[in-house]
């Protein structure tokens, strides 16, 4: 709460300082007379708002072309937001979370609006921007701008409503941000440009609030993807031929601090920046349509871009995720004086600005129209990039919906890194976050998560039946160098858990296994690493340092064509410690041996042997954690662990990489019965997500990227069936803390990139997420039961704690409960999900429900509710199930909702314990059952076997 106090002081005094600060807006006391006009939101209904007695200045702005009303604006609200703005003004007590939102949900859209534009035209209700309208060549100005501005589409795509906003700058020349263009497109430069596969783009140009939306217009190809800015450009068909278009201006807008500018675009529901709520007030429950939004500009910044740090241009208007390709359009001179690409809410927007790139030769050659000649001066240092590129990239076709699927090889001598090559039988897709990565998509690879490249073994002659055979290695240890700390020239530390004694000891003493330019430390109980560390580069000396040997997988294992990789021990650790190859190779192919620490992320070294110690070392089976093939296997499906190790090890050629590993285990993971050696039962829980964390150098000092990945383990009796695509996230690194006991250490915690992402969530297809809640197994995911349990409780107004306000809660499921999901799974393997769901959303959050994480037990929030699914195909009878836990009266039971009726385990009202009721709640509760259990810990965490 005070870190957000603080933004919002600062915040408000940026952009009150027109005004004279807080005072005028303190002066002016938020009278509320009427208040029955103020909950209807007046701003133009009977008596209109001088009678009302409520100041122009604070009332917030009607949509233009409804009748005036904005439902969700409560006379308390406006109450709170003066208490908060005298408290701001006098430095005095701190704010409450009431207080907070009514400044934010009242006076920022009053300062800051976004006003709908309907029709190609807007209305302004706000006194300090009722010159928009009022000034004549202002308004003809923005007037023009509007239809120049598209939302950009993507076709056939459900996971992303849509990329992002862009503006027309020349004959058919759309301009976007280089990240929107990343989301279907492949490449950088303007000559090897690609769309992803299966993949495609669009532009339309209306879509309005409650309007029809426009004709969608096709991209035809990318013409450019910026090498150094934020900056792409879209050839679109039906553009015609010298149709208007914005003029680029060639004026810094870095130097025109407090200039008026007015951002035009298509904010998008933004709740990882903005509280849902709040943001809820400020655009009416509407997102995703063409709005206007004024405010200044601010001097420049240095901010990250794609792993640089760049003197970006900066302005304070009102923002959210969609913006991204939005133009800035200069009010006194109409032109596109900036393109914005990201911000952080209470803080600051940032955007390139249009006199960068009118310094580049290579966009004016593309066709952008600039309001004057190129600005004079030597040219700037960042161009040097052009020529880097084009030294390994020959001239190609330029990107097109025919193209997405680019079968040419790279030429010989091209790094293997190059933007936009492409691999046989696959492509190359290149992500920014804003470190480069890539995900190779081929064809699956032979044997269990094997991959071959390179120079191919000579044949054995033994036919085609595989021999399982262990990979060249050393065992003397002695000669291992381990993770290096002063691998980037800065020093970060190895992680380690908070709790040291869950780690597996060495029979030599300490904890640490050091191999080839890597380490692991193990968990003894789970028998599987906790933390790997490992050092990356791609500089070619270290990765072929002596040429003519053979580099690939199967030469640096010694093996054949036919021979697969047996895993193997280590005799430094304890065999109790560690799961045996056995255990992968005897369970009917459930698994895979999926390395932690990448063998091609660790490949290198000074000698030949050296690369092959590397190599060997990480066949270990302490650097092996078990999972399914099409998880593991870069080839077998998409956006898997497989592709997020490619991401990570891309372009390292360039800047060497620090990455840290590990399997994040809970003690709700899935059992799996596999054999060990000697045909021993095994019975192992299988980790269903993994955190990785790349940190990699950047001109200021480091900078960190944390991911979580998920596979899905729906069991069945023998194996798991794992769905098509999995879920992939980018995390702050406190989450990943708070999800595996492991302290990162203040280093890496500092330079966790998380916030400046912002405006890269849904890049090539990367989720963000503030918690690892959204990660959870599906058990434990949020409920998908709108209005479940709504009026279970009459009358109770329980709210949440005032520290869960701030940041994600910490929350875990009641164990009784999750005791109960097992037993049902156990009887009924094949069972729906489909319903099943534990902690509420945001609609839950704004009543008192279970769902919501309001016991507290130490750290934690704990939800004392679940649903599980009807589906009495799957062997889960959710009638049977209800009738089973009423007549066993279970002494954990606080009710039970099933098919429109309620039944408390305590007498309400009239009505005894343990009779079924009516529910009148608005969700019938017929496709699931939902439970909740006593806020008493001894009631909630009992564990003992529901008799059902």
């Amino acid at each position: 709460m005070k870190a957000r106090e603080e933004r919002l002081r600062r915040y408000l005094d940026q952009i009150t300082k027109p005004l004279g600060g807080l005072d005028p807006i303190v002066e002016q006391p938020i009278a509320v007379r009427r208040r029955t006009e103020i909950l209807e939101g007046v701003a133009g209904l009977d008596g209109g708002m001088e009678e009302s007695g409520q100041p122009l200045a604070i009332l917030p702005a009607a949509p233009p072309g409804t009748d005036g009303r904005k439902s969700a604006v409560t006379a308390e609200l406006f109450d709170a937001a003066q208490r908060g703005i005298q408290k701001l003004r006098d430095g005095r007590d701190p704010l409450s979370p009431d207080e907070m939102a009514g400044i934010e949900a009242i006076i920022i859209p009053d300062k800051r609006p976004a006003l709908d534009i309907i029709g190609g035209r807007f209305a302004v209700t706000q006194a300090m921007w009722s010159h928009l309208t009022e000034d004549k060549a202002v308004h003809a100005r923005l007037l023009a701008a509007i239809p120049c501005v598209g939302r950009v589409e993507l076709p056939g795509q459900t996971r992303i409503p849509y990329g992002g906003t862009g503006f027309v700058v020349g004959d058919r020349l759309l301009m976007t941000n280089r990240h929107v263009a990343g989301i279907f497109a492949q490449g950088v430069g303007d000559r090897r440009i690609t769309f992803r596969n299966g993949m495609s783009a669009g532009v339309d140009f209306l879509r309005e609030r409650g309007r029809p939306t426009g004709p969608v217009l096709n991209v035809l190809r990318v013409r450019m993807i910026h090498l150094w800015w934020d900056m792409a450009l879209l050839e679109v068909d039906g553009l015609p031929a010298g149709s208007d278009s914005l003029r680029l201006s060639v004026q810094d807008a870095r130097d025109l601090a407090g200039r008026e500018v007015a951002v035009i675009g298509y904010p998008a529901y933004d709740p990882l920046r903005n509280d849902p709520t709040v943001q809820d007030k400020i655009y009416d429950r509407t997102y995703g349509v063409k709005r206007l939004q004024p405010g200044l500009l601010a001097p420049g910044r240095d901010t990250a871009s794609f792993g640089k740090l760049v003197r970006a241009a900066a302005h304070d208007c009102s923002t959210l995720g969609g913006a991204s390709g939005s133009v800035v359009v200069d009010l006194e001179t109409g032109e596109a004086i900036a393109l914005h690409f990201g911000g952080r809410y209470l803080d600051i927007n940032v955007a390139v600005p249009a006199f960068e790139l009118a310094r580049d030769g290579r966009v004016w050659d593309a066709g952008v129209r600039f309001a004057a000649s190129r600005p004079e001066g030597a040219p700037p240092e960042w161009l040097r990039a052009w020529n880097d590129t084009e030294v390994s990239m020959p001239d190609a076709p330029p990107a097109g919906p025919a193209l997405s699927r680019s079968t040419a090889a790279p030429p010989p001598d091209a790094p293997t890194s190059m933007p936009g090559a492409t691999a046989p039988g696959g492509g190359r897709v290149t992500l920014e976050v804003p470190l480069r990565i890539t995900i190779e998509l081929g064809t699956p690879n032979p044997g269990a998560g094997a991959t071959v490249s390179g120079t191919t073994a000579a044949a054995s002659g033994a036919g085609d039946t595989e021999r399982p055979v262990e990979p060249a290695h050393e065992e003397d240890f002695h000669t291992r160098n381990g993770y290096d700390p002063d691998f980037l020239g800065v020093t970060v530390p190895m992680p380690a858990p908070r709790d040291p004694s869950v780690l597996a000891p060495l029979k030599a003493g300490g904890t640490r296994l050091d191999y080839q330019n890597f380490s692991i430390l193990m968990h003894a109980e789970r028998r599987l690493a906790l933390v790997t560390g490992s050092n990356i580069t791609r500089d070619a000396t270290l990765r072929q340092p002596e040429p003519g040997r053979d580099y690939s997988r199967k030469g640096l294992g010694g093996m054949t064509r036919n021979d697969s990789e047996k895993w193997f021990s280590d005799p430094r650790l304890d065999g109790r410690f560690q799961l045996s190859d056995a255990f992968f190779t005897k369970d009917r192919g459930a698994f895979d041996k999926g390395h932690i620490v990448r063998r091609e992320d660790v490949t290198w070294g000074r000698t030949y042997d050296e690369v092959r110690r590397a190599n060997g070392d990480t066949f270990h089976v302490t650097n092996c954690s078990p999972q399914v093939a099409s998880f593991n296997r870069s080839g077998e499906s998409v956006d898997n662990w497989g592709d997020l190790e490619n991401l990570v090890q891309a372009e390292s050629a360039a800047e060497r990489l620090t990455v840290f590993a590990g399997p994040i285990l809970d003690r709700g993971d899935e059992t799996f019965v596999g054999v060990g050696d000697d045909r021993r039962v095994l019975r192992v829980k299988i980790p269903s997500r993994y955190w990785k964390l790349a940190v990699a150098r950047k001109a200021t000092g480091i900078a960190a990227y944390g991911f979580v990945l998920e596979q899905d383990l729906s069991a069945v009796d023998l194996e798991f069936v794992v769905p098509d695509n999995f879920r992939r996230y980018q995390v702050p690194l406190t989450a990943i803390e708070e999800a595996t006991g492991i302290d990162f250490g203040e280093t890496l915690r500092n330079a966790d990139t998380y916030d400046s992402a912002v405006e890269m969530a849904h890049l090539g297809g990367l989720e963000r997420t503030d918690s690892l809640v959204a990660t959870e197994p599906a058990h434990r995911r949020p409920t998908p039961n709108g209005g479940d349990d709504a009026e279970a409780e009459p009358g109770s107004e329980r709210r949440a704690p005032d520290d869960f306000t701030e940041t994600a809660v910490r929350w875990r499921t009641a164990r009784s409960l999750e005791a109960l999901r097992r037993q049902i799974d156990a009887r009924a393997p094949q069972r729906s999900k489909a319903s099943d769901g534990t902690i509420g959303d945001a609609a839950h959050a704004a009543r008192s429900s279970d769902h919501n994480p309001w016991v507290r037990d130490g750290a934690f929030g704990i939800v004392t509710a679940m649903d599980i699914t009807h589906d009495p195909a799957g062997g889960c009878d959710a009638g049977a199930l209800a009738d089973a836990i009423v007549k066993r009266g279970d002494r954990r039971v606080k009710y039970v909702i099933w098919n429109r009726r309620i039944v408390n385990s305590s007498p309400i009202g009239s009505s005894p314990a343990w009779i079924w009721r009516e529910y009148t709640g608005a969700n019938p509760h017929n496709k699931h059952i939902h439970i909740s259990v006593l806020p008493e810990k001894e009631m909630y965490d009992d564990e003992t076997l529901w008799r059902i």
